[in-house]
């Protein structure tokens, strides 16, 4: 997630044109080529009446707007889907730390054991579901045993069959009389809630924004960017036509791309949620409420070209 853009106005400008400078060099191409047209060689059929023009960046105007505005929806409801992930995950170490009895010292230290890799599991599942977003594969040995690594394999979906481990461990617990039957409905409460939550975030991976309107959206904005200089040409027969025509063109196209990087808030972008990040901070609470010792540091802020600063 991007934190900021560089304080510097220098390198933000100089950042925007960066990597927007092929479709900056079309616009000017277009602009360019308007103004050769019509003033310097004279003809007056390459000229297009404004009005109309006007007339569907209007329209465009409005189809940016709601695109812009359901891909911040699906942004949010992204976050949000984590944000739950962090609570329900703290309440899981609660309930792992806090439920468990133990009745002599050979169970106790059982106990810490069976809660000590129950909470790794859960770590590993975090991470796996990071990778399934992402379409990654992600390394588990650190936080899973043996046996799940195996019970894992060749599997599509890792995070599901973390999950149900987790489900048989806790079955395990009750059976050996560590946990009572009320607090293990308890504990398999929460887990439902991780599969909720995962699979919200599943649905907004796997369903796609409209074909027809990305495509209609990008033939309309395409087509005002290609007519604008030739109206602008029409009402102002001077070079200054030529920045004016890149500056709105420009406008339009970087709304319609700042949609089309927040409605894919997983794919590891620097715009996405930072799940990465969210992940490290959940392991770290995690690990510090059973005292371990391997806990690791939050991920750091990172810098991109031209002073940008995001979250992973």
């Amino acid at each position: 997630m991007i934190i900021s853009f560089s304080k510097n106005p220098v390198k933000q400008i100089t950042g925007i044109i960066f990597w927007n400078r092929y479709t900056l060099l079309f616009f000017a191409l277009c602009a360019g080529a308007a103004y050769f047209l019509r003033v310097e060689m004279g003809y007056t059929f390459f000229a297009l009446p404004a009005i109309p023009i006007s007339i569907l960046g209007g329209a465009l105007a409005i189809f940016l707007g709601f695109r812009n505005s359901s891909a911040y929806d699906r942004w949010w409801e992204a976050r949000k889907i984590w944000g739950a992930v962090v609570n329900d995950s703290r309440s899981l170490g609660l309930e792992l730390i806090t439920y468990p009895i133990s009745v002599s010292e050979e169970d106790e230290k059982e106990i810490a054991v069976w809660r000590e890799t129950a909470i790794r599991r859960h770590i590993g599942w975090l991470y796996a579901l990071v990778g399934h977003l992402r379409k990654k594969d992600t390394d588990l040995s650190a936080y899973l045993t043996e046996a799940d690594l195996k019970s894992i394999e060749g599997k599509n979906n890792r995070p599901t069959q973390i999950m149900i481990t987790q489900g048989q461990a806790i079955k395990e617990a009750y059976d050996k009389g560590w946990i009572e039957e009320f607090r293990m409905i308890e504990l398999t409460g929460t887990l439902k809630k991780f599969y909720d939550d995962q699979g919200k975030a599943e649905r907004i991976k796997n369903t796609v924004f409209p074909f027809y309107y990305n495509y209609f959206t990008m033939f309309f904005l395409w087509l005002f960017t290609l007519s604008l200089p030739f109206a602008l040409i029409n009402e102002q027969q001077t070079w200054l036509m030529i920045p004016l025509s890149i500056l709105i063109s420009f406008a339009f196209f970087i709304l319609n791309k700042s949609g089309v990087i927040t409605e894919t808030p997983f794919v590891g972008g620097a715009a996405d949620t930072p799940i990465s990040t969210i992940c490290r901070g959940i392991e770290i609470d995690l690990l510090q409420m059973i005292d371990a010792d391997d806990c690791p540091e939050p991920l750091p802020i990172s810098t991109g070209k031209f002073g940008v600063t995001y979250q992973p």
